[in-house]
C-alpha cells in the first residue's frame, strides 16, 4: 500500500526522470534537418543515453524502495510503517468519515530457542515464509512490516477489533499446522481506534495485549480499556 505522502514523491521522481530522458531527444528532433557533425552522430549518442536513462530509472526506484522495505522477508520495515500509521492515525481526526483502525503485533513464540537449537539461517527462512503467509492471507490494502527480530505489525484500515481478531485466528492456526521443519507459534496483541490517536501509542496498546498473549502463548489477544 502507498500512501499519499509516497506517491508524490514517486511522481516527482518519475516527471524529473522523464525530465532528462527527453531533453536529447527533444534537441535532436530541433536539428533533424540540419547535416552537422553532431547530427551525424547523434543516433549513437541517443542510444547510449537513453540505455542509462532506463538503467538510472530502475535503480532510482530500487533505491527509493530499499529505504522502506526489510531486507530479508521484502515486507515494509519499521521506517516506513511508522510514516504511514502516522498518516492513518491523523486520518481519524475526521469522526464524520466513521474510520477504523486496527493494528496487530504478532511474535514467534521462543524464537531464540529455535535459533540457538536449529541455528540463525534456520530462523531466517522461517521468518520469511512466516511473512508469505501474512502476505497470503492479509488484504492488499493491509500493511505488513517487519517491526524487528521476531516481530510483524500489520495495520488494517477500516476492520475493528473483532474482524481482526478472526483474521488473526486463522492465521494463528495457520501457521501453528504450517510444517517449518519444526513447530513454531505465535502469539498477538490487537488493539484498535476509531478517534485521533497517536500512532505511538496504537502501538503501546497493541503490545500490552501482546504481552498478556505471552505468557500463555499461541494466543491471539485483544487490548482491553
Amino acid at each position: 500500500m502507498i500512501k499519499k505522502r509516497h506517491s508524490l514523491k514517486l511522481f516527482f521522481i518519475f516527471l524529473s526522470w522523464i525530465g532528462v530522458g527527453i531533453s536529447p531527444w527533444a534537441l535532436y528532433v530541433q536539428h533533424l534537418n540540419e547535416n552537422t557533425f553532431e547530427r551525424r552522430f547523434a543516433p549513437a549518442y541517443l542510444t547510449i543515453h537513453t540505455s542509462f536513462w532506463l538503467c538510472t530509472g530502475y535503480f532510482l526506484a530500487k533505491l527509493y524502495f530499499s529505504a522502506y522495505k526489510d531486507e530479508l522477508t521484502g515486507l515494509w520495515n519499521r521506517r516506513y510503517l511508522n510514516e504511514i500509521l502516522h498518516d492513518l492515525t491523523r486520518d481519524l481526526k475526521d469522526q464524520r468519515a466513521d474510520k477504523i483502525l486496527s493494528l496487530a503485533i504478532l511474535d514467534i513464540d521462543n524464537f531464540k530457542s529455535i535459533n540457538d537449537r536449529y541455528g540463525h539461517l534456520f530462523g531466517d527462512e522461517v521468518l520469511k515464509e512466516i511473512a508469505q503467509i501474512l502476505q497470503d492471507n492479509l488484504r492488499r490494502t493491509d500493511i505488513i512490516a517487519r517491526w524487528g527480530g521476531e516481530e510483524f505489525v500489520i495495520v488494517m484500515p477500516d476492520t475493528n477489533s473483532t474482524g481482526a481478531k478472526a483474521v488473526f485466528e486463522r492465521i494463528r492456526s495457520i501457521i501453528e499446522e504450517y510444517d517449518f521443519g519444526c513447530k513454531i507459534t505465535i502469539s498477538g496483541g490487537i488493539a484498535s481506534a476509531q478517534e485521533l490517536v497517536q500512532a505511538a501509542d496504537l502501538i503501546n496498546m497493541a503490545d500490552k495485549a501482546l504481552y498478556k498473549a505471552k505468557l500463555i502463548k499461541n494466543l491471539i489477544t485483544l487490548h482491553q480499556e
